[in-house]
Order: C-alpha cells, then structure tokens, then sequence
C-alpha cells in the first residue's frame, strides 16, 4: 500500500538504492559529485556585528550566459549541514546545477566552520538565523543578486541542519529580505527526536562519527572553557549530551532540551511566507520520518506556501543518480526555483513577497 507522506519518485539506481549507500555515497565516490562551473570563484567576507570580530567567508559564482532569460532567483545562497562546509560535496552539487540553469549561487561557510572556521570565536547551531540573514543582506547588494530594472532576488537552500536553518529563517519575519524561495533536503524538523533516532540508529555509527567531528570543532575553544564544560564535552557519548555541554551553555540556553525546543524547525513552518520545498526521502538513515509524520502538509499547502518532495528512498542529502549525473536533489530544487520566480515575478515588489492566504498568490 503506498505510503500517504510520498509525494514524489526517485529512481534509486542500480546498487546504490540502500540508504547507507546513498548517504556515503559522495564519501565513497567522491569524484561523481559534478562541480561543473565553479571553477570561477569570488570569495566574499561578511563580518558580524556582535563584537566577536567573527566573519563568514561566502564563494561566490556566476553563471555563463544562457540563451534566454531564466525566470528564476538571480542569487540562490547555499547552507550546509552539521560538520559540512561550503566545499561539501553536496554542496558543490546543487551549486553546479544552478549555474547549468543560469542561476548564481553562493556557498556559505557558517561561522566556525570552513576557510575562516579557525578565527572564529563562536560556532553555528541550528538556531543561528541572525547569521544567514547578515550574509542575505550583504548579497543583496552584490552583482551577482542584481536583477535588470527590478529589485534584486535570493533564494536559500540548506542541507540537513542548514536545512533546519532555512526553514527557521524562512518562518520568522523577513523584514527586508528579497527572499522569494527556499528549499530544505534532509533538514531535522524535531531536533529532540533527531538526537535520539541518532543514538539508535546504524548501532550509533553516525551520532559517534559526528561527535568526532565536533570535538574537533570546538577544540579551540577549550582555553575560554570552564574545566567542568571541556571535561563534560570530551566524555560526550551523545549528540544531547554535547549539546548540554556546549552549545547550549555557549548560547544561553538551559540545557539541550531548551535548546531543542526553541529551534525545531516544524514550529516555523505554518508561519512561512514565501514558496518552500521540503524534500526528504523516509529511509534517511540521520534524520527520523517520524517529525514529517507529524506535520498536516495538507493543512500547510492549503494555507501558504510550503509544499513537499517527500520520496520512500534517498537517504540522507544523498539521491544520487547514475553517473555524473547532479543527484536528484539538485534537479528538483533548481526547477523549483524556476518555476516559482516566474509565477512571481509579476507581483514582486521592492520589498520580501508575502504570501496572501488560501489561493496560492504572492503579493508585496
């Protein structure tokens, strides 16, 4: 009997249709992931305002020309996941795909992570919106967002944990952000369940591969580390526990239960104003379908513009297909953008579209 939560088919290939596989494979194969176009790269430094001197560091890359016009986002900003950095090869995927549309795309380095990852004196989380918006606001004044005789316009895209981020930061208010799209693949909407499903899954293979990973990000912030936090941090044995010791102590909050409970992305998302696609495959073995479960997507669809690509396999950001061709993710996420720039593009106005309500129209 199918299942009601698939909206969408993604034809595993041969081989490659378990979801380990799936989700190991850019590890495995790395020389599949496609990188055509970034060859020309600008690199841009956004500095943050909260006195820590921190900057995010954004790659920037402009399409070749394409025959015709390409009704779709000028600029579409890509956020990566838990340990990933701009040079993900996820990431890269869905860049090179959007430069084949003519659409430019911007790699983002959280903060404490990629090329200025080691200056940092803060790290990312899955609540740091003011983050991706600093970055937003600073591209929008860039070439490459610049639209001919209009406003400029951005997209967002995130994977995984930058996928909760997006659909965070889509679900506050906009304010002046010439958003018109996002899209989120594999994101955790519950992150509470998500550290537990981690604990049980694959016997905790990936929660402990994480917890490396981690430590290893936070190792330079032992010196500025109260004794019993350092301590706690290096005894981790899960994601909850990590996020006890660091990220919440490190960013006000209680403990990780808090934590969870004010950035969970599924809470944001009935407030979401511009059109978003949430894709996700339910064998993802790092994220648990069970949030996605929980969530009326027919209630959503008929009151804004949040829709789902919800498919039985995929694993987690992995779709990949055979070849070099871009893994599948990419393919519907550029034809989203596409397609809902130009359903839009009569009624932008100088400020962030609005979504109206029921009837499916943007307004400004």
């Amino acid at each position: 009997m199918p299942d009601p939560l698939v909206t969408a088919s993604f034809p595993t290939p041969l081989g490659w249709r378990t979801a380990h596989l799936q989700t190991l494979r850019s590890r495995l194969r790395p020389a599949a992931a496609p990188t055509d176009g970034l060859a020309g790269t600008r690199l841009l430094r956004v500095a943050m305002d909260d006195g820590t001197g921190d900057a995010l560091t954004v790659a920037l890359h402009t399409p070749r020309p394409v025959p015709a016009p390409v009704p779709a986002p000028q600029l579409v900003v890509l956020v990566h996941g838990l340990g990933g950095s701009a040079d993900s090869a996820y990431v890269k995927a869905a860049a090179s795909e959007l430069l084949r549309a003519g659409i430019a795309a911007a790699r983002l380095d959280l903060r404490g992570a990629g090329r200025d990852g080691h200056r940092s004196r803060q790290m990312y989380h899955a609540g740091r919106t003011c983050d991706v918006r600093a970055v937003l606001r600073a591209l929008a004044t860039t070439p490459e967002a610049d639209r001919r005789g209009g406003e400029p316009s951005l997209g967002l895209m995130g994977f995984s944990l930058g996928g909760s981020v997006t659909l965070k930061l889509l679900g506050e208010p906009l304010e002046d952000l010439p958003l018109v799209a996002g899209v989120a693949v594999s994101a955790p909407l519950d992150l509470a369940a998500g550290a537990e499903y981690l604990h049980h899954v694959a016997f905790g293979l990936y929660e402990r591969a994480m917890l490396r990973g981690l430590r290893t990000d936070v190792a330079r912030f032992g010196p500025a580390m109260a004794a019993d936090d350092a301590a706690a941090v290096a005894a981790a044995r899960r994601i909850e526990q990590f996020d006890d010791a660091f990220t919440a102590k490190q960013n006000g909050w209680r403990d990780a239960a808090q934590y969870y409970a004010v950035n969970s992305a599924a809470q944001y998302l009935p407030r979401i104003t511009v059109p978003t696609l949430v894709i996700h495959a339910l064998d993802d073995p790092v994220v648990p379908a069970g949030p996605y479960r929980s969530v009326d997507w027919d209630a959503l669809a008929h009151s804004g513009p949040v829709r789902r690509a919800v498919t039985a396999h995929g694993g987690h950001v992995g779709f990949h297909q055979r070849g070099r061709r871009p893994p599948w993710y990419a393919e519907r996420a550029t034809a989203f953008f596409t397609r809902e720039l130009e359903q839009a593009r009569p009624l932008l106005g100088p400020r962030s579209p609005r979504w109206s309500g029921p009837g499916g129209m943007l307004g400004p």
